[in-house]
């Protein structure tokens, strides 16, 4: 089946002339890689390509070839496909969802097991480690069997970003064989590893020891922190700098469920979610978020306490349903 999904967005991707690419909001590893591994092959089969996402892509992704060409502008034409990526609905292409989904073909490309899917080709498969391995699938069906070494370390980022470097549950077999046959097309498993997870500037360490500071554990297993506007400004990080920190919280002894609050706007609060046998997706939803089992994120307005409140209680909730069977 999603061989057959794959050959229908190769038939269309030949069909095309222009195509417009885009991943979500706040871009990860994932997004990225998927991002500019499909532009590179899209631009080698000779199409007008324009990717894009709704907020710049992290710098820490900069070693990835094409990177400085990632917008986050529409095309300035209606392109004849439009390929969404990595995205649990189109409203997380942001500013950027109007251009694409009026494309002439709309494709959506994602791992997301979410409700929210788009387009008039889908290929979405909660079982895929990454959304990078549905590029792959497309790649094979416009005949790549071998990426080039640029390609394979762009869909190796994604892999292991979403797979925490073949940590998580979702390590499968075929993420694992992806992973081998990426190796070999030229991807270094050291450096890029060193990149995605161990490389960070003096700002996210200080934002780290803030964010530590802030953190509670509440009854039930829930490790909850938050970081205001006020601790970007103290340390000098940015947004994206935030990025990890959270799964330092999850993987401490008795934690259950873990969630970071990080205020991008007065009184917005961008949180991410980790849970360990607890489904925090379910808990995103509620607060029209979305994201995997385990992984998930939303946005909550309010002030910092009525945030934490309400997320708290969710979480809680989340756990003794866990706990419960």
């Amino acid at each position: 089946m999603r061989a057959d999904t794959a050959a229908r967005i190769a038939e269309a991707i030949r069909a095309a002339e222009s195509i417009f690419i885009a991943a979500h909001e706040n871009p990860d590893g994932d997004a990225v890689g998927s991002l500019l591994a499909l532009r590179s092959i899209l631009l080698g089969l000779g199409k007008r390509v324009h990717a894009a996402t709704p907020t710049a892509p992290p710098d820490r992704f900069v070693y990835l070839e094409g990177f400085e060409a990632i917008s986050t502008d529409p095309p300035a034409e209606r392109p004849q496909l439009g390929i969404g990526l990595d995205c649990d609905g189109s409203d997380r292409l942001g500013a950027l969802e109007e251009a694409l989904l009026a494309a002439e073909v709309v494709v959506d490309v994602d791992h997301h097991g979410g409700p929210e899917t788009f387009g008039d080709i889908r290929l979405v498969d909660p079982t895929a480690a990454s959304t990078t391995m549905l590029v792959m699938e497309i790649a094979r069906a416009l005949g790549i069997e071998r990426p080039s070494p640029e390609q394979a370390s762009a869909l190796y980022t994604g892999l292991i970003a979403d797979t925490g470097c073949f940590r998580f549950t979702n390590t499968s077999p075929e993420a694992l064989r992806l992973g081998a046959e990426l190796v070999a097309a030229g991807a270094d498993p050291s450096e890029l590893s060193r990149r995605v997870f161990t490389i960070r500037p003096i700002e996210a360490v200080l934002l780290e020891g803030r964010a530590l500071s802030s953190l509670r554990l509440l009854e039930g297993g829930v490790a909850i922190a938050s970081l205001a506007l006020d601790d970007f400004a103290q340390t000098g990080a940015s947004q994206e700098l935030t990025e990890g920190i959270i799964d330092n919280f999850r993987d401490a002894i008795g934690v259950h469920a873990a969630a970071l609050l990080k205020e991008s706007e007065p009184g917005t609060w961008q949180v991410s979610m980790r849970g360990n046998g607890v489904d925090v997706a379910t808990v995103a939803r509620e607060f029209g978020g979305g994201g995997h089992t385990f992984a998930a994120g939303c946005t909550i307005e309010g002030s910092r306490e009525a945030a934490e409140e309400r997320l708290s209680a969710a979480l809680q909730r989340a756990v003794r349903e866990a706990a419960s069977g």
